[in-house]
């Protein structure tokens, strides 16, 4: 071979390698993202599939729900005690809410509990901040144990139970109670 050749041989390589080297610092600084194949855990598909036959076509079923979408604190950050433990235990979604059909208004909404035997949480005394949140807020709370079996009944009456509007009672100063209205329309006269 020339020396010709060989100039231009290396300088092939060169630019080769340059452009090996190009391709790969471009390579690197791009983002790489990964689809996730379910929206729902395992735990979490099997309870859907389950409360969908259990609830019929009463309710629609939204899965992973923002607890923020739903309930708001009123007092600023650091005022709210169970705002703030619910924030440190990292639970931010609802697996489930349930609306009514007719308006979408909710219904209720579920929470997905692990079994105490395997939960870290076990032995912490007290309630749990969700529960108090949603009471304080109005908001009927379902709280279901994760399990490899759901029985449809006992869903579609967890869900009954949940969902049912207890009637209002109004406390005199005489400690009397009154019914609202709504309980004096079921009165036959």
């Amino acid at each position: 071979m020339t020396d010709l050749s060989w100039l231009f041989l290396a300088i092939a390589a060169v630019l080769m390698l340059g452009l090996f080297r190009l391709l790969r610092a471009r390579k690197s600084t791009r983002a790489s993202y990964t689809r996730q194949d379910f929206l729902l855990s395992a735990e979490e598909r099997h309870l859907y599939k389950t409360l969908r036959q259990a609830i019929g076509e009463d309710y629609a079923i939204f899965g992973r729900i923002r607890i923020e979408d739903i309930i708001l604190p009123r007092s600023a950050p650091g005022v709210d005690a169970a705002w703030d433990a619910l924030e440190g235990l990292g639970e931010t979604h609802f697996p489930f809410v349930l609306c009514k059909l007719g308006d979408l208004s909710i219904a209720c909404a579920i929470q997905l509990i692990q079994p105490r035997a395997y939960s870290r949480k076990a032995n912490d005394p007290g309630e749990h901040p969700l529960k108090a949140i949603c009471a304080a807020a109005g908001l009927p709370l379902l709280k279901l144990e994760a399990s490899p079996f759901y029985d449809r009944q006992d869903l579609r009456q967890a869900v009954a139970a949940a969902t049912r509007r207890e009637p209002l009672f109004i406390t005199e100063a005489d400690g009397r109670k009154e019914p609202t209205i709504a309980e004096l329309e079921k009165l036959e006269l």
